[in-house]
């Protein structure tokens, strides 16, 4: 019975690395908070894998470390979480939070992607000065893939908002240097539809204050 309920609060952590740098070097599990930084686990890549685990007393947002710099995010909770490391991509899977967050990842990353596609385009054609149509046109795109971006995390933090992955994903719209002491719309418009609860949690709430954000 209490081996049991020793599990119950347990994670396990297996990755696999297929990209160059790594072998024999130290990976680590560190949360980063304002003025305090806390290391939870560490472990060495041997033959392209390492492994990890212990004991969780919560779900935390903390990053995998090689050499003590952050290379991913990832929540450090219960169950079985599987972390691939290869050149053209790095995904944490295998648990609910890490799923949520990397497949909110996988569709931003896409539309990203496709918005950098359709800029490249466009800028080659204003420098040739050719087909103005056909510029406006892609113009007309690229403000259509902002609004669809937009839409896209509204409608994920509207369904998420009381899921720690949410506070992930309001992290890392938050933290570019053009929302550090200004908020944008689409920051209100996730914090003018979100419940209480999400607004009191830590990170935030500083970035409320921080801001002085008041609600609509």
């Amino acid at each position: 019975m209490l081996a049991l309920m020793s599990c119950t609060n347990c994670y396990k952590m297996d990755g696999v690395v297929e990209t160059l740098g790594y072998e024999g070097r130290e990976l680590s599990l560190v949360e980063f908070l304002p003025h305090q930084i806390t290391k939870f686990d560490s472990c060495r890549v041997v033959e392209g894998h390492f492994k990890m685990k212990g004991h969780i007393d919560s779900t935390r947002l903390v990053f995998l470390c090689k050499d003590g710099r952050p290379i991913i995010p990832l929540y450090m909770e219960k169950g079985h979480i599987r972390i691939s490391l290869q050149p053209t991509e790095m995904t944490a899977s295998g648990t609910r939070q890490n799923d949520l967050f990397y497949s909110f990842l996988k569709e931003k990353i896409a539309i990203d992607n496709h918005y950098e596609d359709l800029f490249q385009q466009s800028m080659r054609l204003s420098r040739r000065r050719i087909d103005p149509r056909k510029t406006e046109l892609l113009q007309d795109s690229l403000r259509i893939i902002v609004d669809e971006c937009e839409n896209m995390i509204c409608a994920f933090m509207a369904q998420n908002y009381s899921e720690p992955a949410a506070v992930g994903v309001f992290m890392m719209l938050s933290s570019s240097p053009s929302t550090s002491d200004d908020i944008s719309p689409l920051l209100r418009r996730i914090l003018d539809a979100a419940p209480d609860d999400f607004l009191s949690q830590s990170y935030v709430n500083g970035f409320i204050n921080r801001v002085g954000y008041e609600r609509n």
